[in-house]
């Protein structure tokens, strides 16, 4: 196991470092200390060649000017809170507007965009970069003074572990996701690439993409990913939700977790890699854009999440944390062979 630093930029007066961690099998995974971003997940593929398992962009720079959140940590709140507001504890919270009329992945001041402290720890079985972060009371109008840790993972059994953790003095809403864009085909669009998640609905939502509270049914519907399945074998079915985005960018409910069972599951036949994600969280996004249009994204997102809006929905799974009930959560990525 080994774990080698260097300096990818400054930004804000902040030198980002970039720490790649290196297995015995092979895998090489890169984290910057921007954002808590993977920026590269090397994993062989069956003829035993590197195969870059996640998009990258060259520098800092692109980085800092990418809209797309690409490998980043996302919070304080993954996805959308109906009209940037929310009410708790009888207080009225107003949040930056900019996702259109809705608050997007923390707002304007997201986690994403900020250099996080960095510290490196190896063993020889797994060798981790811990990353903390504060996020002062009212940033991007949220309550509470909160402290972060996101603590990523590589050990010989080429599994990437990401556990967070947060505490906050005051009573906030808290949903943080890892965005990374995954391309375990060679393809240059997602259609061939097989997906499996471990869900029978989908949060319905308006033609703004924030949830009403209902929730549909995904058989018989371009969402059925309840078997491993070719995207390209879904998405040429008709439903008005996969219609607003021409793809997918939708909820998925999560079922009860089984021990040893992943939740999601993507495999590529070209590269011969598989990809199980493991989470104890309720919501998974899976999201690739539009397939309709002539530019993809060549590249599937499965953002583990409490479900978009969970703010203003009582119905919806907790996501407020306390003083008492810090947040809590795992994302877990294990790469094998087909």
């Amino acid at each position: 196991m080994k774990v080698q630093s260097t300096e990818f930029g400054v930004y804000q007066g902040k030198v980002v470092n970039a720490f790649t961690l290196i297995n015995d099998n092979g895998m090489k995974v890169t984290l910057l200390s921007l954002g808590g971003i993977i920026h590269d997940i090397q994993v062989p593929d069956r003829a035993g060649q590197p195969h870059a398992c996640v998009q990258s962009l060259p520098d800092l720079h692109a980085y800092i000017d990418d809209p797309s959140y690409k490998g980043a940590i996302v919070g304080r709140f993954a996805n959308r809170i109906g009209n940037a507001t929310f009410t708790l504890d009888n207080a009225v919270y107003k949040l930056d507007k900019n996702g259109g009329e809705h608050n997007l992945h923390g707002g304007i001041p997201g986690f994403h965009k900020k250099v996080w402290q960095s510290k490196v720890c190896k063993s020889d079985s797994e060798v981790s970069v811990h990353f903390s972060l504060s996020s002062e009371d009212g940033e991007g109008g949220f309550p509470g003074n909160v402290e972060v840790t996101a603590v990523y993972t590589l050990g010989n059994d080429n599994a990437l572990m990401l556990e967070l953790h947060a505490t906050t003095d005051k009573a906030t809403p808290l949903s943080l996701t890892q965005h990374a864009y995954f391309t375990l085909s060679k393809q240059a669009t997602v259609g061939t690439t097989e997906v499996q998640i471990h869900s029978q609905k989908i949060t319905d939502v308006d033609s703004t993409l924030l949830p009403t509270g209902r929730y549909e049914d995904v058989a018989n519907t371009p969402f059925d990913f309840s078997q491993q399945k070719a995207i390209a074998t879904q998405s040429n079915k008709s439903h008005p939700l996969y219609e607003l985005v021409g793809g997918y960018d939708h909820n998925y409910v999560l079922l009860p977790s089984v021990e040893g069972q992943p939740q999601a599951k993507v495999a590529s036949s070209d590269t011969g890699i598989c990809m199980s994600l493991y989470t104890d969280l309720p919501g998974l996004q899976f999201y690739t854009g539009s397939l309709q249009s002539t530019s993809q994204l060549g590249a599937l997102c499965l953002e583990p999440q409490y479900f978009p809006d969970s703010p203003n929905r009582p119905e919806f799974p907790d996501c407020i944390a306390t003083p008492e009930a810090p947040y809590k959560a795992y994302i877990r990525y294990t790469f094998e062979h087909i």
